[in-house]
């Protein structure tokens, strides 16, 4: 049963490893030409010719061609080289089979557009997209040519989006759309208009009259392009005086922050850091730990707040796994919920060992338990680091630059919608840089920066320490070095650590004030490696993993009326 559960979870790991493109057609769709013949009755005639690159192995194109609402696209063939091709229709989509590999095609479609044109009392109207955003590919080369029943001069031709200003008006009223080349997910609607009478055969749409409300959409698109060009020309020249103000502002900010910081650091030098090799304790180690680990707690945290309580005398070390509470009083908010969350909760009479942990997290119920308790030892460890006020008060000042840099959105989005994109990137990170500060920016307090200070000294001078030196330390300092490097997890303290206790032998140390109530010895390294496996396998057996769900969707078309369409392979 196991090994059929390791063989399904080693293929499902190797097909999500499997690049998607594996799966895909390679192809490059150089060239395509459509020729659009309106017919007297309202019916348009169409022959695309759609030039495929292909790279590898294919089967076929695929052509969608959605119709207009009223429409229908009917008589639809396939052809290479006047050979008929196979096309398996599923409503709007056609794949037209052809198989082969690395070869540039050329496939010619045939279809008739039934009630195409829109006949009304004065024009008819040819309306159509022949692709919009549903289109997965690029066209490196399109053109649309649109020809009428008959010769005629009378013509009104336009287009929206890709298709604008690309069109083109012969003498005989052929009108030719010269896209060149349209990127993927775009529109590109045309717009033609002959007069109504090429049309006899056809069944009249409505006998209003529409040739003035055409040529004002005309009208209205080229004064709507000419409005955003003229705005898209001073969001330009806003962009290029903007961009560097902002910087330089922002350049300000950020240097006059690291100009404090520097101050506050070059008066405490001057003032003369403390020699001892590890510094006075200050905070408590735990939250010590926590100011200077970023503000992040870890499993190894839990393990060095429980030795520091040995080191306190508030516990007392009765095995290389077990532990014994002392009574007596001075124990600070989170020691005190420490201590009744292991020895309380977990433990049994005052005593507490890694078995404790293990017996009790088997039962499921208890692991809301675990997590409830961390979070309040945790929150009692925040407290003590507020009220040690290690850090400036910058609310006022960080919520102006926050509202400050709102300003920004609006132009970002305008510079976006105008196709500047160097200034809508450039805006966006002068924003994100902004907000960063806003949210980022807790300058410390003299006397925060002198225990920063003070243990980046300690790191730098205990990686020289020689084992002479560690000997004349006293055994308070040796187990606060030790807990340190524990409960920040760093490798270089905790490898020194080891390489300094392994140097001696276990040996119980006096001083003049009387006996510690530990004593100091490479035992201390099995009992930081168990406590920190256990505490670390606790989360991980009381984590709560979150999960998302997602999908995809398939965009229909967003052309004119409804329509639209689309090129692939397959």
């Amino acid at each position: 049963m196991m090994n059929k559960k390791i063989f399904s979870a080693l293929i499902v790991s190797i097909l999500l490893f499997i690049p998607t493109q594996v799966l895909a057609v390679d192809y490059e769709i150089t060239n395509v030409e459509i020729h659009a013949y309106l017919l007297t009755d309202g019916n348009v005639s169409v022959q695309e010719s759609h030039t495929y690159d292909f790279s590898g192995e294919f089967g076929g194109i695929i052509r969608e061609i959605i119709p207009k609402e009223g429409t229908e696209i009917i008589q639809l063939e396939a052809f290479e080289d006047s050979q008929p091709l196979l096309v398996e229709t599923n409503e709007t989509e056609h794949r037209i089979h052809r198989t082969g590999e690395d070869e540039t095609i050329t496939i010619d479609i045939y279809y008739e557009i039934k009630n195409g044109v829109d006949v009304y009392a004065d024009v008819a109207e040819f309306y159509w997209p022949f692709f919009d955003r549903s289109n997965d590919s690029t066209y490196e080369n399109l053109m649309i040519n649109v020809y009428p029943p008959e010769s005629t001069s009378e013509v009104i031709a336009f287009g929206y989006d890709e298709a604008f200003q690309k069109e083109s008006v012969s003498q005989d009223g052929h009108v030719q759309y010269n896209f060149g080349q349209v990127p993927r997910k775009q529109n590109g609607d045309i717009r033609v208009a002959y007069n109504a009478s090429l049309f006899g055969a056809a069944t009249e749409t409505s006998n209003e009259l529409m040739k003035e409300e055409i040529e004002a959409a005309h009208l209205q698109l080229m004064d709507k392009k000419i409005a955003t060009a003229e705005r898209k020309e001073f969001l330009s020249a806003l962009g290029a005086i903007l961009v560097p103000l902002v910087s330089l502002g922002m350049l300000f900010l950020y240097a006059r922050a690291w100009l404090e910081a520097k101050g506050k650091r070059a008066s405490l030098m001057r003032e003369g850091t403390n020699e001892e090799v590890v510094p006075k304790e200050t905070l408590s180690m735990p939250t010590t730990i926590f100011y200077l680990n970023y503000h992040q707690f870890q499993s190894e945290a839990i393990a060095a707040a429980l030795l520091d309580l040995v080191r306190k005398g508030h516990v007392k070390k009765i095995g290389d796994d077990k532990f014994r509470l002392v009574k007596g009083s001075g124990l600070l908010r989170h020691e005190q919920i420490l201590t009744e969350w292991l020895f309380d909760e977990i433990g049994d009479q005052d005593e507490f060992c890694f078995d404790d942990l293990i017996t009790y997290l088997e039962d499921k119920k208890n692991h809301q338990k675990y997590q409830r308790q961390k979070n309040m030892w945790q929150e009692a460890v925040r407290a003590e680091l507020k009220e040690a006020r290690l850090y400036e008060n910058k609310v006022i000042y960080r919520v102006m630059i926050g509202l400050l840099s709102l300003i920004l959105l609006p132009i970002i989005i305008l510079f976006a919608v105008h196709g500047l994109v160097f200034y809508a990137v450039s805006t966006g990170i002068l924003f994100s840089g902004f907000l960063l500060f806003a949210i980022c920016y807790y300058p410390k307090t003299l006397k925060g920066s002198k225990i920063t200070l003070e243990w980046r000294n300690f790191k730098q001078k205990f990686q020289n320490l020689q084992s002479s030196q560690w000997q004349t330390l006293s055994e308070d300092d040796k187990m606060r070095a030790f807990i340190y490097g524990l409960g920040i997890n760093d490798k270089s303290i905790k490898t020194k650590n080891e390489t300094l206790i392994n140097a001696f032998n276990p040996s119980i140390s006096s001083n003049p004030m009387g006996t510690p109530a530990y004593s100091f010895d490479p035992t201390w390294l099995i009992v930081a490696a168990a406590a920190t496996s256990n505490f670390n396998r606790a989360d991980r057996t009381t984590g709560v993993a979150d999960s998302s769900s997602g999908g995809s969707s398939i965009g229909g078309g967003s052309g004119a009326g409804g329509g639209g369409g689309g090129s692939g392979a397959f």
